[in-house]
């Protein structure tokens, strides 16, 4: 059983590692080849899209490898990746969201503030959550 949860999070971590070097190639060939005013409101929401997978994706990657180090053979490799998935989504919605927010100049203290809010709640609601048996 211990085999198939290690085999199992090691295919979902190729599956993400294969979508981070995809969507970093969209996002340095956008770079290279095009420009906010030429791309339009669609274009410019897909870069966003992009750039929230991409984010999100590394982070991921970065912290099932960080929380790994510290894993003991017994722990559930899957359940560690859900929550470094966990932490790699809200913090790249985060990122993300903050950086959109910037590029239509609309961003203040406050819209700073209450991100972090929101991910510190949903992060308190994850941990503190009991499992349903």
């Amino acid at each position: 059983m211990l085999y198939l949860m290690k085999k199992r999070a090691t295919v979902y971590l190729v599956a993400i590692s294969v979508v981070l070097i995809v969507t970093t190639a969209a996002f340095v060939l956008s770079l290279l080849t095009t420009n906010p005013t030429g791309l339009g409101p669609a274009g410019v929401t897909f870069w966003f899209i992009n750039a929230l997978v991409m984010v999100s994706a590394l982070l991921t990657i970065l912290s099932f490898k960080f929380k790994s180090r510290n894993l003991n053979s017994k722990d559930n490799e899957v359940a560690l990746f859900r929550s470094s998935l966990r932490f790699g989504s809200l913090l790249g919605f985060s990122i993300i969201g903050l950086l959109a927010l910037s590029s239509l100049r609309s961003l203040s203290w406050r819209d700073i503030l209450l991100f972090t809010l929101i991910v510190i709640v949903v992060e308190v609601f994850f941990r503190t959550r009991k499992k349903v048996a």
